[in-house]
Parts: structure tokens; sequence; C-alpha cells
């Protein structure tokens, strides 16, 4: 056997041996490193109300701080709910307004059969793709929307509590708070909207709601009212971070239309 070729043999026999003994050195090491420890992510922690402290709601006691606690009382309203929009205002934890447009409504049977008619939304509805868009076109944009307005100071006693988790939580077991109709008037409109709106049974009328249209905008409210409330939740300051202790919140149910028609 020539030379060359048995000299090629043994320094792939060595590369071999090499390769192995590096792979060898590394799975040694790896099984000799300590096994990395998995930290498991915080978790939130949980109310157990029936460890909450109750406490007196008039005054503020510091060694409570960043307790769970339990209070009770009638909630007061230190600055109004204000739709700034509008300029509605309301001595109330939340104000809630409720905008509504005239509007097409395309129904279709079979794709092919359809029909149209005027319906109040609080939704945008496209009536670029209606199958007879002649005589049904929608506004492209709403003029006003429906929208959540919170009181910035709302006390339980001495302690801060804030209304927008209270409107979010009004339905819970602890806080049964349901929105209430509030009336409202043109009159209560800055001077440039005034001319805009009529008054319609207690809501804002924009069009003139004898003679109906596509386009006609209407606008009711209601308010989320202070009352007595039992709440639990953890001392901040001056502050009681309201935790949720009972049934799922819900959004507000939509009120209803004004009378005299849909």
């Amino acid at each position: 056997m020539p030379k060359t070729s048995n000299r090629s043999n043994l320094i792939a026999l060595a590369l071999v041996v090499v390769v192995a003994l590096i792979i060898g050195y590394v799975l040694l090491h790896k099984r000799s490193e300590p096994p990395v420890a998995t930290v498991a992510p915080p978790q939130k922690p949980t109310l157990d109300i029936t460890q909450a402290l109750a406490v007196a709601a008039d005054t503020i006691d510091p060694a409570n701080e960043g307790r769970q606690i339990a209070l009770n009382g009638d909630l007061g309203v230190k600055t109004p709910a204000t739709d700034s929009q509008l300029g509605i205002t309301a001595d109330a934890i939340m104000l809630l307004r409720y905008a509504e447009m005239l509007q097409w409504q395309e129904r279709c049977t079979g794709g092919k059969d359809c029909t149209y008619q005027q319906v109040w939304s609080p939704q945008l509805i496209s009536s670029a793709k209606f199958h007879e868009p002649e005589g049904h076109k929608n506004p492209d944009r709403l003029p006003l929307t429906s929208g959540r307005f919170s009181s910035t100071d709302v006390r339980l006693g001495a302690f801060k509590v804030d209304a927008g988790v209270l409107g979010n939580y009004r339905l819970d077991e602890s806080l049964k708070i349901k929105p209430l109709p509030f009336k409202v008037s043109s009159a209560q409109l800055p001077s440039n909207l005034a001319t805009t709106f009529r008054d319609y049974n207690g809501a804002l009328y924009a069009g003139d709601p004898e003679h109906r249209k596509v386009g006609d905008v209407r606008v009711s409210y209601r308010i989320i009212p202070a009352t007595k409330v039992d709440l639990v939740g953890i001392q901040r300051g001056d502050r009681l971070i309201v935790q949720k202790s009972g049934a799922s919140a819900a959004p507000p149910p939509p009120p209803p239309a004004p009378s005299g028609g849909t």
C-alpha cells in the first residue's frame, strides 16, 4: 500500500479521535453544571374579604398602610362628573352619555331581496356596500359618540375613591349601584351648541323630531349616583384602592330611548 494512503488514514483517524474527545468533554461539563432554576412569574395578590380589617371611614390610621380594609358609609361627590364636550355636569360618581344617529339599515334575504329602514344606532352604519345605495346614503361620520365621564373627587369618609373603578364595579356584589336616567336640557349647553340641539323628553335632539331624517342625532344621559356602600380595598395614603370582590363587572347597559317613538 502506498505511504500517502497510510498517512491519510492516520490523519483521518486522528481527527475522529479529537472530535470524540471534544464532544465527551462538552457533555461531561454540561452534566456537572447545576440546573437553572426557573422562576415563576409573580402573581397578583388576591383579595380575601374575610381577612379585611373593618375600620371606620371617618379617620385614616397610618398603621393600616398597605393593608386590606373594609369600609362602609355614604359616598360623597366633591367634584361633579362633567361631559366637557357638551358642558353637562352631574353630582354623581359617573356621567354616561349615550349618542345615537338616525341611519339607513339594509336587510336582505337570499342576498337579493333587500329592504331599507331608518334606525337609531350609536355605531356608524356604512352604506357604501348597500345593494341599492341610491336614496339610502348614510353620513360618513358620527358627529358625536357615546362616552363615560367620572368625577375627579369621590370620598368615602376621609378616604378618596377612584370613581372610574366604582363605575366599573357597580354591579359587584358589594357595590350595587345601577345607572339612573338623568334629564338634561339645551339650556345647560354652551351657547355655540344650544342652537344645534333642542329639548326632547329629557334628552337632546339635533334636528327636527317631528320631521325626522337620516343624520339626526339624539343624546341622552344616565348617572351612577353616590349612595351608601360597603367597600373592601387596600389603604394607600388617603386613598382606598377598591378591589373587586364578587360578580364580574359589566359595561353600562344602554339607556332606553327617549319616549316619543323609536
